[in-house]
């Protein structure tokens, strides 16, 4: 028996009854809380598995924490309509300091309007988790909680007690170019930087670029959101990273994956596997925020990294074994990742997210 068991199964297997797997688990793993969900490829604590039938999950005793499993449908969880609700909800506050572990289906829940509340409700509390990608693989997505299967929605747990987080969010890009300030922005519309259209910014920026950088900002260039205004200098790991959607040439507006205001401090990023990998390696290094021996882990990759981006099989998994040596692990490639950035949580791409349980 153990007290959470978190599971991913990649959906190359056939005729996959996600009802049957969850009965089978219970069978042979009692236990308190089961947590998971669906994928393209599932992660190990010594293995990446991509594209190919494999499983992996993680048992955990957890001896003074108190587990809350919770789940939200499609019409409940985009029903949600403030923090209140969803306090009330889940009956939980903010004082208990709960950590969350939450996985959803991407094409029936609206993640970033759920995380919105969680942000206003939690304040400074982590979550953790991912979108499934087995629709990737052309099949339905499956979310697994205890000894029920869904196909929509969300599932998590909240985990309170004699438990810390300690969470790495690697986005994989450094920043080029300067920092800049919004001057016209309308919701994801960025109309102006430091008083110049938006576009005729980042034809400067690329044309200041020289060599590898400037081939990557032609092909990846992203928007890096400052998470602190009060910095003197901005560096990696001092933003959020999200993608240029499109561009106006008429009016010379990029079209952003985020919510924007005028003020706000921005700075054009780029991204490849040799960045990828020095910013996770870093991320790594950094000191825990918690104290106490791991208890066990949960990665979350993107399915744009893995053996095709890095050219070499067991990337993450392997700079974690390195970093953090050989801690019991489940993970797996996800169509969204979630973690904080900057104390608030937020949906990613092209991202590694891992927590350690301790």
């Amino acid at each position: 028996p153990c007290d959470l068991a978190v599971c991913f199964i990649s959906e190359p297997y056939k005729n996959l009854d996600g009802s049957e797997l969850v009965s089978h688990i219970q069978d042979r793993l009692p236990y308190r809380v089961l947590i998971g969900c669906s994928s393209s490829g599932v992660v190990g604590t010594d293995r990446e598995i991509e594209m190919q039938p494999a499983f992996s999950i993680l048992a955990m005793h957890l001896p003074g924490v108190r587990l809350y499993p919770f789940c939200f449908s499609q019409e409940s969880g985009n029903g949600l309509s403030s923090s209140t609700e969803l306090l009330s909800g889940l009956d939980l506050y903010p004082n208990e300091k709960p950590r969350f572990l939450l996985f959803a289906d991407p094409t029936t829940c609206d993640i970033v309007e759920l995380l919105s509340h969680f942000n206003a409700a939690y304040k400074g509390l982590p979550v953790v988790g991912g979108l499934a990608s087995g629709a990737v693989m052309g099949a339905t997505n499956k979310l697994f909680l205890n000894g029920a299967c869904h196909g929509e929605g969300v599932v998590g747990v909240a985990m309170t007690g004699d438990v810390e987080f300690e969470v790495v969010v690697s986005q994989g890009c450094r920043p080029v170019g300067q920092p800049m300030v919004i001057t016209r922005a309308d919701r994801n519309v960025l109309y102006e930087l430091s008083g110049k259209p938006a576009v005729e910014v980042v034809q400067e920026v690329v044309r200041s670029l020289k060599g590898r950088d400037r081939e990557l900002a032609e092909q990846t260039l992203s928007v890096g959101l400052a998470m602190d205004e009060k910095h003197d200098k901005f560096g990696r790991g001092d933003f959020l990273i999200r993608n240029i959607m499109g561009f106006d040439p008429g009016s010379g507006a990029l079209l952003v994956g985020a919510m924007l205001h005028v003020g706000q401090t921005v700075q054009f990023q780029v991204r490849d596997a040799e960045t990828s990998t020095e910013d996770l390696r870093l991320r790594l290094r950094q000191d825990p925020s918690s104290d106490g021996a791991p208890r066990g882990g949960v990665l979350v990759s993107c399915c744009g990294r893995g053996q095709e981006f890095f050219g070499a099989p067991d990337h993450d998994i392997g700079l974690i074994r390195e970093a953090k040596g050989a801690i019991p692990m489940a993970g797996f490639f996800a169509n969204g990742e979630i973690g904080p950035v900057g104390g608030r949580n937020f949906v990613h791409g092209y991202t590694s997210s891992l927590v350690i349980i301790r």
